[in-house]
């Protein structure tokens, strides 16, 4: 555990590419906790973030953190560690940092699955997740998502009904979960053996541009992205398209073209996304079954 690595991703601002930028020139984390707002402008970061650095690095302290982290019961793995998931080191940002309550057996699974789509979930999809997942958890393969209302749920739902392991991975930090209403869910996820994770730290709020950020994360963990239902432009979709630039297979639940959440969905199986009607069709996907 680097104190200094994780007290930097408490720090404002300081993206994985901005911090991965600063390891490389400082060559460790603790250099880069104590360089001078002088050593710090040399990269050609912006004043601004300079000046956030300098001013939020006063206000926190590494120790404190740690001591703050083990009475919330957090646990941390950092890139540079072994048990970081293997699947999310091949993607163009990965988090340096992920913060995480449960079982980290669950982030270097065999088999993984995302499982995504809309909030307001339809009577069709509620219909047939259970039918296309059963027979997929009970392969022992993790469920990942992201803890949202509807479809995310009724994932997590459904991994925990047929004994199976789930991951979630939420846009906010752990000590404030988003949503709020799925706190129970969340709960029986880690009693369960699996995992809730987060990239960001414990009391970060759930602001709108953490869940790109968080999607791309789902998509990484996984072996395949199956989308069961998504209007156009929506966080589903965006996760589908992480999955493509990180070279994961996409998967699409065809859906009525009357429904309100069938054009993103129709959309991406136009594109090219396999046609899933049967749990086999993700069975076969993931290697666990023949053609």
């Amino acid at each position: 555990m680097d104190k200094y690595l994780i007290a930097l991703a408490y720090l404002k601002e300081l993206g994985p590419v901005s911090l991965k930028k600063l390891l490389n020139y400082f060559g460790t984390a603790q250099n880069i906790w104590q360089a001078s707002e002088g050593q710090l402008k040399a990269l050609n970061l912006t004043d601004k973030l300079v000046g956030e650095l300098v001013k939020q690095r006063r206000l926190l302290e590494p120790d404190r953190i740690i001591q703050e982290l083990a009475k919330e019961k957090i646990k941390t793995v950092s890139l540079f560690e072994p048990g970081y998931p293997k699947l999310l080191k091949e993607i163009y940002t990965p988090p340096l940092v992920l913060f995480y309550r449960g079982n980290p057996a669950a982030f270097n699974s065999n088999y993984s699955l995302a499982v995504v789509g809309s909030r307001k979930i339809s009577n069709y999809a509620r219909t047939i997740m259970p039918e296309l997942l059963a027979k997929v958890i009970k392969q022992k393969v993790v469920i990942v998502s992201g803890l949202a209302f509807g479809v995310d749920a009724l994932s997590h739902h459904l991994a925990l009904m047929f004994k199976g392991t789930t991951l979630a991975v939420i846009g906010s930090g752990l000590s404030r979960l988003y949503p709020a209403g799925n706190r129970v869910l969340a709960d029986r996820i880690v009693k369960s053996g699996g995992l809730l994770v987060s990239e960001f730290a414990p009391m970060v709020g759930p602001l709108p541009s953490n869940f790109p950020r968080r999607n791309r994360i789902i998509a990484g963990l996984v072996q395949a992205v199956l989308v069961v239902e998504a209007a156009d432009q929506s966080g589903a979709l965006i996760t589908a398209y992480s999955s493509i630039e990180q070279n994961r297979e996409v998967l699409a639940v065809p859906q009525n073209i009357d429904l309100p959440n069938s054009v993103g969905v129709n959309g991406l199986i136009g594109r090219g996304a396999k046609v899933v009607t049967k749990a086999e069709d993700i069975l076969e996907t993931l290697g666990l079954i023949n053609n």
